[in-house]
């Protein structure tokens, strides 16, 4: 029984020691690394200066009651749209109604007499004195009348123009007086968007310039807009001088207030149609010795090269040298290889 425990033992220790063998004979192998890859070509050196700017209105209304008394009905809210001459409130007015009706008996009575005199005056049977005191008596009830309609119609309030109320300063009950505010509107027809520019950059702006503006509100749809006026004086506090762009409005999307990004283009100075290498910010890293380096990808295989930066601009960073037309680049992936790394390169 011993003997065959002892045969037992020996055969278990060769089987492992034939595993463990199994596993050094047999190399370890990395599976290549997916990654994103961009082919390197060259494009014209553009400038890109970028603004942010807030929109404004080129027009914006404060409306009020041009008399005074208790507010009846008020038929307008923050953020509704309105025409010009739209009835938008009303005060209590009774007492303006019989103002007019006392007016409007007075010129009655008036018209009634010069009509009756004149009979007379056209047949020289009226002394000439009595003739221009009945004139002037008409043309008094007249104007007292005209005030009078005035008066009770400014007891309506109508928007003096189309565009979008932003506020709303009053509500029904409250009794108000001439000029106090009762709502504020803006005309969203007209706008411009409002750039802060910096005194050395102020002197490239031109009227007329073109720039392109996006909005979060639809990053995939850019509009285009038009220098239209540029300050002389720089704001006080900042020491910056402020651009402003006119944009179309026409679907009524764009808000003032609202916040976008303003991107004018141009060839660099002096370019002459140079063309340059431009790549992503990211792809771009930073080596141990403080030089700047990309992954490039060579029959599937990882190696660094070292480039020389040149201009931040939008698309990322231009390269002056170190890489040239049809290079593989990284893009997505780099902080997974290293230097010999098999990698598998998926076009961008």
């Amino acid at each position: 029984m011993r003997y065959i425990n002892v045969i037992l033992f020996f055969s278990l220790l060769l089987s492992l020691t034939g595993c463990n063998k199994k596993r050094e004979d047999t190399p370890s192998v990395q599976p290549p690394v997916r990654v994103t890859v961009m082919e390197v070509s060259e494009t014209e050196a553009i400038n890109t200066r970028e603004f942010t700017g807030t929109v404004s209105s080129a027009q914006s209304t404060t409306v009020s009651f041009s008399v005074s008394g208790t507010i009846t009905e008020l038929y307008g809210e923050e953020g509704q749209k309105v025409s010009k001459g739209q009835l938008l409130g009303k005060v209590r007015n009774g007492e303006y109604l019989n103002a007019y009706n006392i007016a409007k008996a007075q010129l009655d009575e008036a018209q009634d007499g010069y009509d009756r005199l004149k009979i007379l005056h056209d047949a020289k049977a009226l002394p000439e004195i009595k003739w221009v005191e009945i004139e002037q008596k008409l043309k008094q009830a007249r104007n007292m009348e005209e005030i009078a309609l005035r008066t009770l119609d400014d007891a309506n309030l109508h928007s003096p123009v189309s565009g979008t109320i932003t506020r709303k300063f009053a509500d029904a009950g409250q009794t108000i007086i001439p000029a106090q505010p009762v709502y504020e509107i803006i005309s969203t027809g007209d706008l411009t968007i409002d750039i802060p520019v910096p005194e050395n950059e102020i002197g490239s702006f031109q009227l007329g310039e073109t720039a392109i503006i996006t909005f979060d509100i639809d990053r995939s749809n850019p509009i285009e807009g038009k220098v239209t006026q540029k300050a002389v004086a720089a704001d006080p506090l900042t020491r910056s001088y402020t651009v402003k762009i006119s944009i179309p409005n026409q679907d009524g999307k764009i808000l003032p207030g609202m916040i976008g990004k303003v991107k004018f283009s141009q060839p660099e100075d002096g370019s002459n149609g140079q063309k340059a290498i431009i790549l992503p910010s990211q792809a771009i890293l930073l080596n141990d010795d403080n030089r700047w380096f990309v992954w490039v990808v060579n029959d599937s295989v990882a190696e660094r090269r070292f480039v020389t930066t040149g201009e931040l601009v939008s698309d990322g960073v231009e390269i002056i040298s170190g890489l040239k037309p049809d290079d593989c680049v990284i893009v997505e992936g780099m902080q997974k290889v290293g230097s010999g790394s098999k990698v598998i390169g998926i076009k961008q």
